[in-house]
């Protein structure tokens, strides 16, 4: 089991690299040549309009199909929708086309790799090492998707973004072989769904829809201060795409640190005492960065909410899976994303108005809001939760 968890996870890393550096490089090139915070918007929405479609695709896959094979069908999606916009770009036809496409190699890709390797994930983790399972992947996703925006800046400003894409792409295809070669114990569809459907132990425990809002509030807004964070280093800071990618990174640099101190921290502490705490944390420093005009404090205060937002989603997670009969744990999660993306089309739309129209700043007052939802939704239902 050790050799094909460590395979999954290299894997991981490396999507979630490539994942990062096409992202990084994209925000960054629209807001170089457009100069726009609602394009940057509109790409999030195509992403997420795209994610809610194959959400809903996903959670009937994830009752019928292998895991495994849902997502290496999220890596052909993704290595197929950043060559096709390389390939555009480099014979000179329409780049908005070629961003439009990138925004769907996201949207598509992730939203059918993310609950199908929560799949798999589960299956590698016994009562005892859940919450180390779920730290070191949270580790990895944020080593490969946030701190490859440093690299991402640097390569951006020295061999480009078309350069940046083939470089993804290939990544991606590395990263589609190394998965290939991980078996692990694949639970049966056909019984689960006979035993009990995800919307039948829904109904049953719904206050289970409000934990999957809570759960995924850090992930919208991520995607807050990823929309954000480009306008704001240019027009506010008056920094390059080298500042930019570092000042990315070190989300990914703080989540890091949340998933190596976490398990340690859980000893002493119980780990749902802290969620509270995090999300307040994160609302405090939303409103700092509105009224923030340092290039180096920013990176700072960026960092903490690497560390706050990850560490939420960490605990959450795990007592879902303590929580979950195993079988259905797939299905749920696409649902909750379901969820989710209709509530990132209404964060990335209102982020993209308000940066144009007031400021740039003002995107962060807009996670300040999100977050501060999260605690209000988790102190509805924290008796159940902690039940």
């Amino acid at each position: 089991m050790k050799k094909n968890f460590t395979l999954f996870i290299i894997s991981d890393l490396i999507s979630q690299f490539s994942a990062g550096i096409v992202l990084a490089a994209l925000n960054w090139y629209i807001i170089d040549v457009y100069q726009s915070n609602s394009l940057v918007a509109t790409i999030a929405n195509i992403n997420v309009i795209a994610g809610l479609i194959i959400s809903l695709v996903a959670v009937g896959l994830l009752k019928r199909m292998n895991s495994k094979r849902i997502a290496l069908m999220s890596y052909f999606f993704r290595v197929i929708f950043i060559a096709l916009p390389l390939i555009l770009l480099k014979l000179g036809i329409d780049d908005r086309l070629a961003i439009y496409l990138l925004a769907l190699s996201n949207g598509i890709g992730w939203n059918l790799y993310f609950p199908a390797s929560k799949d798999i994930l589960n299956s590698f983790t016994v009562e005892e090492n859940t919450l180390q399972l779920n730290s070191f992947a949270e580790i990895s996703m944020q080593v490969g998707l946030f701190s490859a925006a440093l690299v991402s800046g640097i390569l951006y400003r020295y061999i480009g973004f078309e350069n940046i894409l083939l470089l993804g792409t290939s990544l991606f295809f590395v990263a589609l072989v190394i998965f290939a070669l991980v078996k692990y114990q694949e639970s049966d569809k056909v019984e689960a769904i006979e035993q009990q459907g995800v919307f039948a132990y829904l109904i049953g425990h719904k206050w289970l829809l409000i934990l999957g809002l809570v759960l995924y509030i850090p992930f919208i807004g991520a995607n807050v201060i990823n929309t954000t964070l480009p306008g704001y280093i240019q027009a506010h800071l008056s920094g390059n795409s080298i500042s930019y990618g570092f000042t990315d990174t070190m989300y990914g640099v703080g989540a890091c640190l949340a998933g190596v101190l976490l398990p340690v921290i859980a000893k002493f502490i119980n780990k749902e005492h802290l969620i509270f705490p995090l999300f307040s944390i994160a609302v405090l420093l939303g409103v700092v960065l509105v009224l923030n005009h340092s290039l180096a404090l920013t990176a700072g205060y960026i960092f903490l909410l690497g560390s706050v937002g990850p560490a939420i989603r960490t605990i959450i997670y795990t007592r879902t899976m303590e929580m979950v009969p195993g079988k259905l744990l797939g299905p749920l999660v696409s649902v909750w994303n379901f969820i989710n993306l209709i509530f990132q089309f209404v964060a990335n739309y209102s982020v993209g108005r308000v940066m144009d129209i007031v400021g740039p700043q003002w995107g962060f007052m807009i996670y300040a809001s999100t977050m501060l939802l999260g605690i209000l939704l988790f102190i509805g239902i924290k008796n159940r939760y902690r039940a």
